[in-house]
């Protein structure tokens, strides 16, 4: 068995890590949530959908694999949205952070 020294543990570099951030916006305010795979996020989609279904509409919901986008179709009417986006994680391998840019590593606030 190997075992890396202080030294050896010192040189690795983290391994990028890749979240789905899911942004939940209503009247009451917003909602983010972080996940590990997107299929965690579209499953939260679902779960808000099939609660809030019939505080909205009066017609029978529609199945499971469909209701998360029909219900915020007909939400946006009434201001309320679900987005999702990947990103990644930042470790210690990134350059420091300018902080008149909203972008890290960008010179052009926040542009590229």
């Amino acid at each position: 068995m190997t075992m890396l020294s202080i030294s050896d543990h010192t040189r690795c570099r983290p391994v990028p890590q890749t979240v789905h951030v899911a942004i939940y916006e209503h009247r009451h305010g917003t909602d983010v949530r972080v996940f590990l795979d997107a299929a965690q996020a579209q499953a939260w989609r679902t779960r808000i959908a099939r609660e809030w279904w019939h505080h909205e509409f009066d017609d029978d919901p529609p199945p499971e694999d469909e209701i998360g986008a029909e219900y915020f179709e007909r939400m946006l009417e009434r201001d309320e949205f679900f987005s999702t986006m990947t990103c990644e994680i930042e470790g210690s391998r990134h350059e420091p952070t300018d902080p008149a840019s909203p972008v890290p590593g960008t010179g052009h606030g926040g542009t590229t």
